[in-house]
């Protein structure tokens, strides 16, 4: 192992300095050549008797340097590797966290899927996502679904669009509306055009709207809203028959 640096001690210098210049000369070359390089000068008489005695500590010093360089590599090469695994984990954890995301998106998306092969559900979930919530839970997807199946496209759609119009696009608004028409027999719009028809409120004096006209019987918060809505049509239909009626 060659090597850029060694400690040249007193002890050296005591036994050389006695020499004669050319001795000295050819005892410090190979000091220096041995320390430095490894390599072993040939000596013969003073000069290799001094390098000799010196030899011991030059091995000394030499193995002490070889094992610092050791040490050191071993160090960096630990260091080396546990910002390696930390980096690793980095990934693997950020890996878990996109894969965590992912799931919660599906989840949030997550509905039965139509029966035999049906694809009002679908269809009814895309406009629901599209116009009234797109951060709609599972739960209100799954129960919505179940009503595009029993009740058509679109009957949900129309629930929907009473439900923007009148300012209270939420799930339990839309909901209440479609349980009411579900409960009175609506399967298509046919069916909700009919019950409409039958249930418009008479002009009559003194009378007001029926109870469960529209939004429900009031029995709820959601249907008494209800009843705000149908009360403005009511009071609609009676201004037109009033004109209607005007000689």
């Amino acid at each position: 192992m060659k090597r850029d640096q060694f400690t040249f001690y007193r002890s050296y210098y005591e036994a050389l300095k006695t020499l004669s210049l050319r001795d000295f000369k050819a005892a410090v070359l190979a000091i220096c050549a041995y320390a430095l390089d490894g390599e072993a000068e040939e000596l013969s008489g003073v000069p290799n008797t001094v390098f000799t005695l010196i030899r011991p500590t030059l091995d000394t010093g030499r193995n002490k340097a070889a094992n610092r360089k050791n040490k050191a590599r071993t160090n960096q090469e630990q260091t080396n590797n546990k910002t390696e695994q930390t980096c690793k984990e980095g990934e693997r954890e950020g890996e878990v966290e996109r894969e965590v995301e992912v799931e919660r998106e599906n989840d949030s998306l997550k509905i039965s899927p139509p029966v035999g092969g049906d694809t009002k559900a679908a269809a009814v979930i895309a406009d629901y996502l599209d116009r009234v919530n797109p951060a709609a839970s599972p739960a209100s997807l799954e129960e919505l679904s179940g009503y595009a199946r029993r009740m058509g496209e679109a009957v949900c759609k129309r629930a929907f669009d009473v439900a923007l119009d009148s300012k209270k696009a939420t799930w339990p608004y839309i909901r209440a509306i479609l349980r009411d028409k579900e409960a009175r027999g609506v399967k298509c719009l046919a069916d909700w055009d009919r019950l409409e028809k039958a249930e418009r409120p008479s002009t009559g004096k003194g009378k007001g709207p029926k109870s469960g006209y529209y939004g429900g019987t009031g029995d709820d918060a959601e249907k008494i809203e209800g009843d705000l809505d149908w009360m403005e049509r009511y009071l609609e239909a009676k201004k037109q028959d009033e004109r209607e009626n005007e000689p």
